[in-house]
């Protein structure tokens, strides 16, 4: 029976191994950019895991939103960057996140409405003032969207112009 014990610790710390190698996986391949084609897999485990921090568990269901938007289905990203905010209110990415997704939903006033609260957390937020930039110009706003996509270019020359 002594010799069960060394035997059963071996194989457990060989199954946390597996399960921290795994883990480290899922976090790789949840947070990539662009997404990879497992990553909402990857994202979902990580939120279920009990020992997931509240602060990686947003920043999972941001990536997991980030994923799904990018398979076009913005209606399941929207719900994946609320849940996102719920756990982080001021997480800037899923702001700006959920606002792409509200502006390729044609919902303006919403994605404004959220890179509004983006830019009201960091003026100098070039991603949030460009696509607020590009949401006030499909609105109609054309001089106040130029003045936002300006101001972005000011902050970061390399932003490119999107329909």
């Amino acid at each position: 029976m002594l010799r069960a014990a060394p035997i059963f610790a071996l194989c457990f710390l060989a199954l946390c191994a597996v399960v921290s190698i795994a883990a480290a996986d899922d976090r790789g391949i949840c947070g990539s950019m662009p997404p990879k084609s497992d990553a909402i897999p990857a994202c979902s485990r990580i939120i279920a895991a009990p020992r997931t921090s509240t602060h990686d568990r947003a920043m999972a269901f941001a990536f997991r939103a980030d994923a799904t938007r990018a398979r076009g289905d913005m209606a399941g990203a929207i719900a994946d960057y609320g849940k996102a905010l719920t756990l982080w209110p001021d997480y800037r990415p899923a702001l700006i996140g959920r606002g792409i997704a509200y502006r390729q939903m044609n919902d303006f006033d919403r994605a404004i409405t959220d890179f509004d609260q983006a830019i009201k957390l960091d003026p100098q937020d070039a991603k949030a003032l460009y696509e607020r930039g590009v949401a006030k110009r499909r609105t109609g706003d054309e001089t106040g969207g130029d003045a936002d996509i300006a101001a972005a270019k000011a902050i970061n020359p390399d932003l490119t112009n999107q329909p």
